[in-house]
């Protein structure tokens, strides 16, 4: 796109300069100039009543005549809902085909003056000839009783050419203001300005001037930088709270690394794993978020605290980057322990990624297909048993999707496993499943049980091969499909770093959420051992927790980066927890009411849906759920994935 016109000096920086626009601002503001449009167009026909007589209002009697009324307040309403639509219309297709960058005015009067002549054309000329002769000739005689129709007629085809000519340029005035004022409302609040060697935007073209004076042409010692490490709840939450505080500060940089390249909805990935979700739909682009961010996708190999540098490694050449920072925020979240057994963590499959749900997927979808095919009973048992470790929140979602998805499809698609030959079998530590939320636990396991899943609790895995799971009392469970959800850790870089740390490996922190030895450095989510000031207990490292964490975290960096020392501790009373257990079945503690079956199973539903963090990614959602309720969800193998 062309570089917008300014009344700011002309810095050497215009080759670096891009301009984006939103969509919804985009049809907002050429809405807003269609709409006033749809009155200044008649502004000559004002003239002309005030001189020499005419009647201003005729056009929109005959629009209201049209839809049945005579009063001309009904021709202007329908004008302007007229205008409204056509102004959609001309936001879209301006969006879209990326004709023109209107946050130039030349080019804002040039659209105008072509939108206003296609809407002459296409809209007006069908309209003249379909509605508005028709019923002109009636109004005529409705104005002047002493006209006949006859006489109405006559007049109307005198005045056939010169009424054309008047529409024609009424709407090259309609196409002028809209093109005008989606133009200056670009300008000064619809455009982001780009700046694509820091790959971040500004709002105001001035800010954008601004950091490019005090960050590449002469820079300034005083730019703050700020750092975080993760995009997950915790990470995407603290960098949408500053960026938006920071917006037009220049002397402020903000930078985050992660990982993957899209934030993940996790608590959705049993569904995933089973089908119920497209795994596009509970993954959403980082860059997404970082508009007045810079995005590294890397893995962090080095935290230097003393130095204050943070070295991180490209995944596809492992070239590595030193990035400093004034700032820290660590919220890089946990990987998953198998507690030091080396062939569960060779031969067991994980649920913390999306590679690992496509992964468990496929591996569900061969099994039935190999299944489906063997005659020897022994060798089917063992490709239809699907063992899930871990009693908590994972491993019971996990089990209840899991069941459902084997047991739905065995009896729609492979009809040569018998139904007896299934089985399910959850391996639990402790003494029940979903301690977390009291007696709702012992729902969940009858519930399960009565779903066709063998619980084991008191329960250890000891040992797993290729096509075995050896428990802790000596049972062999012959499974080609073992799935651990049994425990997380921090990543190795939390792990290592210099500084007090709780026996879990978690960091841990002062009141404020910051290192006790270096405060300039923030921790939240799953690598932070935060405890509640009122209980002198820690937190648990949930998504809900990690999003109202990361509110907190970010007042109290905002804070202190604007030179305030007020900080303030985390404090926040858990809503709940609930748990989906099985195709329109759950259970869910919130506010301390007990709820379970499908009224926990539609809370689980509607609360998930509203923490997706776009518009977009909650309508996929709630369509893919909607399809699930009609139809057996897919079986479709994406081979090309491991």
């Amino acid at each position: 796109m062309d570089s917008p016109e300014s009344n700011q000096p002309k810095f050497r920086d215009s080759r670096h300069l891009r301009v984006s626009f939103s969509l919804k601002k985009e049809i907002f503001f050429i809405t807003i100039g269609s709409m006033i449009g749809a009155f200044t167009m008649f502004i000559p026909r004002f003239v002309l009543d005030a001189t020499i007589g005419t009647q201003f209002y005729l056009v929109w009697l005959i629009f209201a005549k049209i839809v049945g009324s005579s009063s001309f307040e009904v021709g202007i309403a329908l004008h302007l809902g007229v205008g409204t639509v056509i102004g959609i219309i001309n936001g879209i297709i301006l969006y879209k085909a990326k004709i023109l960058n209107i946050s130039k005015i030349r080019n804002g009067l040039i659209y105008g003056v072509l939108s206003g002549v296609v809407v002459f054309v296409v809209f007006f000329l069908p309209v003249q000839q379909l509605l508005i002769a028709p019923n002109m000739a009636q109004v005529l005689v409705d104005l002047d009783p002493d006209m006949t129709l006859i006489e109405a007629n006559e007049s109307m085809n005198e005045n056939f050419i010169p009424g054309l000519i008047d529409a024609f340029f009424t709407h090259i005035i309609w196409g002028i203001t809209l093109g005008l004022l989606a133009s200056i409302l670009t300008r000064r609040l619809g455009a982001n300005y780009r700046c694509h060697i820091c790959d971040i935007e500004f709002p105001k073209i001035s800010t954008y001037h601004e950091h490019f004076q005090y960050v590449h042409d002469s820079p300034s010692p005083s730019v703050k930088e700020i750092l975080i490490l993760g995009g997950g709840y915790g990470g995407t939450g603290v960098l949408n709270h500053i960026q938006k505080k920071f917006e037009n500060n220049v002397n402020v940089s903000i930078s985050l690394v992660s990982e993957s390249n899209f934030f993940l909805h996790t608590p959705m990935l049993p569904e995933m794993a089973t089908g119920t979700i497209e795994p596009r739909h509970i993954a959403t682009p980082i860059r997404n978020f970082c508009k007045r961010a810079r995005f590294y996708q890397a893995k962090v190999v080095d935290i230097n605290l003393n130095d204050k540098t943070v070295t991180i490694q490209r995944k596809s050449d492992k070239q590595q980057k030193d990035l400093s920072y004034d700032y820290l925020v660590l919220a890089m979240g946990g990987k998953t322990n198998f507690f030091g057994n080396q062939n569960v963590e060779k031969h067991a499959f994980t649920i913390k990624s999306l590679d690992d749900a496509i992964k468990i997927r496929n591996q569900l979808i061969s099994m039935l297909e190999d299944a489906d095919q063997e005659s020897d009973p022994e060798l089917q048992s063992k490709f239809v048993t699907f063992v899930v470790v871990g009693g908590g929140f994972s491993g019971v979602e996990t089990i209840g999707e899991l069941n459902s998805f084997v047991r739905e499809s065995a009896e729609k698609f492979y009809r040569n496993i018998p139904p007896e030959k299934i089985k399910i079998i959850l391996v639990a530590s402790g003494e029940k499943i979903l301690p977390e939320i009291g007696d709702l636990g012992k729902y969940a396991k009858e519930a399960l049980k009565k779903a066709g899943v063998t619980i084991l609790v008191n329960t250890l895995l000891k040992d797993a091969g290729k096509d075995y799971a050896i428990l802790n009392d000596g049972t062999r469970i012959s499974c080609s499909t073992l799935i651990w959800a049994g425990g997380n850790t921090v990543d190795d870089s939390i792990s290592q770093l210099d500084t007090e740390h709780h026996k879990s490996g978690r960091l841990i922190l002062d009141e404020y959420m910051r290192l006790k030895d270096h405060p300039e450095v923030y921790a939240l989510g799953d690598c932070a051992e935060i405890l509640d000031p009122r209980t002198k207990t820690a937190y648990p490292p949930t998504a809900q927790h990690a999003i109202r964490e990361s509110k907190t975290l970010s007042e109290n960096l905002i804070n202190v980066v604007k030179g305030s020392k007020s900080q303030k501790p985390f404090i926040y009373d858990t809503k709940g927890s609930m748990a989906k257990i099985g195709k329109r079945d759950g259970v869910a503690l919130m506010f301390g009411y007990e709820f379970k079956g499908i009224i926990a199973w539609f809370i689980w539903k509607q609360y998930y849906l509203s923490t997706l963090p776009t518009t977009e990614k909650r309508i996929r959602v709630g369509l893919d759920w909607f399809v699930d309720l009609f139809f057996p969800r897919d079986i479709t193998r994406l081979t090309d994935i491991a």
